[in-house]
């Protein structure tokens, strides 16, 4: 089962990070290349962790691989350049790192959550995922449903100005 609820919480991360990267960049894949996309990042995610703790290897440079990654599924995929793939997955990061540092402790924290714990109970990987997420979900929604670029808008905003 906690394999299970790591697949997926790997494969909403690797989908919203599809979506709000390459949204804010105002580019908007198809929802079945974004599927396809999030599910081999999610299993390339899972087992880049997996290696690194069989081997006893310190977590840090795993960050380098993922984004290496998703960068090549972004271009493979998606067809996206090189440099769209890489500001997407660099946007993303920098957001999934925010909320890590400064959403996901205080909101834990809140609720009453033990860190420790929240890895055994059925659904709390899940619940820290979305935690985890937050930013991500939000500049997905704000950018691929409601449609609106964060790069236009600052070209906008300088060319008023």
């Amino acid at each position: 089962m906690v394999i299970i609820e790591r697949l997926i919480m790997h494969f909403m991360e690797g989908f919203f990070m599809i979506g709000a990267g390459l949204g804010v960049l105002g580019i908007r894949l198809k929802m079945p290349i974004m599927t396809a996309i999030a599910c081999l990042y999610g299993l390339m995610t899972y087992s880049v962790r997996q290696f690194y703790i069989i081997n006893k290897i310190p977590f840090g440079t795993h960050t380098f691989v993922l984004i290496a990654c998703f960068v090549l599924l972004l271009m493979v995929l998606g067809k996206q350049t090189f440099f769209t793939s890489l500001s997407a997955s660099l946007i993303s990061l920098v957001l999934l790192i925010m909320a890590d540092g400064v959403i996901l402790a205080p909101a834990l924290t809140y609720l009453r959550i033990n860190p420790v714990t929240i890895a055994t109970k059925p659904g709390g990987l899940l619940l820290a995922g979305l935690i985890s997420n937050a930013l991500l979900i939000v500049t997905f929604f704000i950018t691929y449903v409601l449609k609106i670029q964060f790069a236009s808008l600052v070209f906008e905003i300088k060319n008023k100005g």
